[in-house]
């Protein structure tokens, strides 16, 4: 069967919403301040109120590639991985409890000043390119998805859907700021919900009801969720095993909104620091909820295609595209309504986009830019700051190259790449704020150790990709015309006697290559970490300077009297947290001391800092 063309009220839809989501941006470059300070351009002037902020972190995290890839992946593989969307909101509470208050109190545009302040410039550096890289990458990742999308259901070439979603996210990005980052990912929110009820409405009904969908997907024996004991097992070499999912969703989920760059430019965006509890609370809920409304598309997706599968049918190349072809089969014949739903897509994808972008802009403006010029003006900052994201645009255009020619799922892909780079770097920040003993040479020495062993793992797993059992599938009814006669035919049956996966498991060196991308991120936070604090004690020196409590977690100052003497003796409970402040975000340059930042920030500061130390000293 070919391919099912838009009509033009779908084009309309699209179009709307490309032309709002650039109007915003346009809206918020004549209005206000004009984006003309680096506060208002890269923080929204601090005064958002808690609604957009909450909008926008859902829509951002929650992108194209969940929208596109988990149907897919529920499709295929079956719906074991829900066990996750029950902990990740476990490590939404702990960002929000552990990491984000000692990173607020430092205050700035951008995360990474803290392990500056903790560890020095040299590891600084290492992470910034990394961070970055990483960021880049799942931001082509996510301008592939909708491109995929435009491509499987319309004909029109790749690279033009590329350059029109990519082309909107710079517009508003770089004209708008912060401000139009966050209000579009509101608007796109709004899009994204509207579109999965639609489809998940819809397809209930023509799926004659939850109970034959249901139906059909146990009989196939993609609930295979329903069974946890076949998914016990500790052996790291289980794609999803409980343990592995939960340990990963936990993991994975402080770091994105724990010591990601994203996250914190929208905790520094609240115009209360109490609305963090509010936002990460809703975020929470958000995460667990979107993840189920995706898996339940896979499986109507599924029971809609149980008698002829689109994939070895070959209507379709990838797993990935099984939502957009089911919208144009289903929805094809409804002027407009399909151009809703690839517009959930379309917002998806540059809700994620445009967020990345700013945050790169801010990273590189503050850590790279004004280091190197000190005097730069404020005004000058932000037009700096402007072309930054301008040129992460096109950069992000030629790196959509390599997404394309990726073998693997969007969502597989997009979670080796955060579990081989994002690691490390979580490992970096956590030890910062709860291990006093880890110092500058042993953080550097664990994370280089850690990132390499995450990398070659998470990469490795992409090229030599292992065994992975696949549901049943059939194409009996791909050349029955008359809908009658597919009642005759049965659904795919699963056999558990072909559910063996121990029997595909490699020797050698390749044995390493079968572990699942669960255990990657885990496996290397755990390798960066203990390096870290062994090489911390081979590096010791008597005169090794004391960390200031204010870079510490305060659940860790309040039961130090826990810690071995010589962590204890790490710490400097008299330091003041006045002399970090805040970095100002009018121009002025970010020394190493950190000195300078807002009054209120300050006597926030200060009254932390009275307070721990009566308990201390």
């Amino acid at each position: 069967m070919g391919l099912i063309y838009f009509s033009w009220p779908d084009y309309l839809l699209v179009g709307i919403v490309l032309a709002v989501s650039a109007g915003i941006g346009f809206y918020y470059a004549f209005t206000g301040g004009k984006q003309k300070t680096t506060k208002e351009y890269l923080l929204a002037d601090k005064g958002m109120h808690w609604f957009p902020v909450t909008c926008s972190l859902i829509a951002t995290f929650e992108s194209s590639l969940s929208l596109l890839g988990l149907p897919g992946e529920i499709y295929t593989f079956g719906t074991v991985i829900i066990y996750s969307f029950i902990f990740k909101p476990i490590g939404v509470i702990i960002a929000a409890k552990f990491y984000l208050p000692v990173f607020r109190k430092m205050g700035g545009i951008s995360l990474y000043k803290y392990v500056r302040e903790r560890y020095g410039r040299v590891i600084q550096m290492f992470m910034l390119v990394a961070g970055t890289f990483q960021m880049l990458m799942f931001c082509s990742l996510i301008m592939f998805g909708p491109a995929l999308s435009i491509s499987a259901v319309t004909g029109v070439n790749i690279w033009l859907a590329v350059i029109s979603v990519a082309g909107v996210a710079i517009i508003y990005t770089v004209l708008g700021g912060l401000k139009a980052v966050l209000w579009t990912d509101t608007l796109q929110l709004v899009i994204m919900i509207g579109g999965i009820f639609v489809v998940l409405i819809y397809g209930i009904v023509d799926g004659n009801g939850m109970a034959e969908i249901w139906e059909a997907n146990k009989l196939s024996g993609r609930l295979d969720f329903l069974e946890p004991a076949k998914f016990i097992s500790i052996d790291p070499r289980v794609r999803h095993s409980i343990w592995g999912l939960a340990i990963h969703g936990i993991m994975a989920f402080a770091g994105f909104y724990g010591t990601n760059q994203m996250s914190f430019q929208r905790l520094m965006a609240l115009r209360k620091k109490k609305s963090i509890y509010i936002v990460y609370g809703l975020t929470a809920f958000a995460t667990c909820t979107f993840g189920i409304l995706s898996a339940t598309i896979g499986l109507i997706i599924f029971a809609r295609n149980k008698h002829c599968d689109p994939l070895d049918n070959e209507e379709i190349f990838s797993k990935d595209q099984l939502y957009p072809h089911y919208v144009m089969r289903l929805m094809g014949h409804l002027p407009g309504l399909p151009g809703l739903i690839l517009s959930a897509i379309f917002s998806a994808s540059l809700s994620s986009l445009s967020s990345g972008m700013s945050a790169i802009a801010a990273i590189i403006l503050q850590e790279f830019v004004k280091p190197c010029r000190p005097n730069m003006t404020d005004r000058t900052a932000t037009i700096v700051s402007k072309i930054i994201a301008l040129s992460m645009g096109g950069l992000l255009i030629l790196l959509t190259f390599f997404a394309k020619n990726v073998g693997v799922g969007l969502f597989t892909t997009s979670l080796a790449i955060g579990g081989a780079f994002g690691s490390a770097s979580f490992a970096v920040f956590t030890s910062g704020i709860f291990l006093p003993i880890v110092n500058q040479k042993g953080a550097i020495m664990g994370f280089l150790c850690g990132a390499a062993y995450s990398v070659f793992l998470g990469f490795g797993g992409l090229i030599n990709r292992p065994y992975v059992y696949r549901y049943p599938v059939s194409t009996a009814g791909c050349n029955v015309t008359d809908v009658n006669l597919l009642t005759n035919l049965t659904s795919p049956v699963y056999d558990p006697s072909t559910w063996n996966p121990q029997s595909h498991y490699r020797t050698g060196i390749k044995t390493m290559f079968d572990f699942s991308y669960t255990w990657v991120g885990p496996s290397g936070i755990l390798v960066s970490s203990i390096l870290s604090i062994i090489f911390s004690y081979v590096f010791a020196k008597k005169d090794d300077p004391r960390i200031p409590k204010r870079l510490l977690s305060p659940h860790l100052l309040n039961r130090c009297c826990l810690l071995p003497k010589s962590w204890r003796d790490r710490i400097d409970f008299g330091d003041s947290d006045v002399k970090l402040g805040a970095d100002t975000t009018s121009g002025s340059a970010d020394t190493t001391s950190g000195s300078g930042g807002s009054h209120d920030e300050s006597s926030l500061s200060t009254d932390n800092s009275n307070k721990l130390t009566s308990t201390h000293l």
